[in-house]
């Protein structure tokens, strides 16, 4: 086998990834310098205390704390969601590999590197889905999935 079909995709692999956390991270620094500042002339426009307090007694001004307090991010379903996802592409992945390795003729050092890595993959899968399954069901017990549904019910009624 030669070595230059596993090197090279992982190269552009590691480059993209790289690529990505970059971007990613500017876009997440960019993102919070814009909510800061528009947080801060909010805040800088109220001038008294009882604006303060008419402010945050209103719709807006609840809006604003949430928008302070928590982001979607840290949602229950969202990370239930990432989660679920990353299990199913791991799993599929190790099935893949088992799959390249029983069709294809290998010699039996890339034969093992392939098991290998199948069986991390696919392990590595399956615990996400476990994972998963589990948080789902701890955050459904605990109310907090059914707490987001209410707190969107609300804000839509109102």
């Amino acid at each position: 086998m030669n070595p230059d079909l596993i090197i090279i995709p992982a190269m552009f692999g590691t480059f993209g990834f790289i690529v990505w956390v970059i971007v990613d991270g500017f876009r997440r620094r960019q993102q919070t310098r814009v909510f800061t500042e528009i947080h801060s002339k909010l805040l800088d426009r109220i001038g008294t205390a009882k604006e303060f307090g008419e402010f945050f007694g209103s719709d807006a001004g609840q809006q604003f704390l949430n928008s302070l307090s928590s982001s979607e991010a840290g949602a229950p379903q969202i990370r239930i969601l990432r989660s679920m996802q990353t299990g199913l592409v791991l799993v599929l992945l190790g099935i893949a590999l088992f799959l390249l390795v029983t069709v294809r003729s290998f010699s039996i050092e890339a034969v093992d590197g392939f098991v290998v890595i199948a069986t991390a993959a696919t392990a590595i899968g399956t615990a996400l889905l476990i994972s998963t399954a589990v948080s789902y069901v701890l955050s459904k017990r605990m109310g907090l999935i059914e707490r987001q549904s209410i707190k969107q019910d609300q804000r839509t009624s109102v």
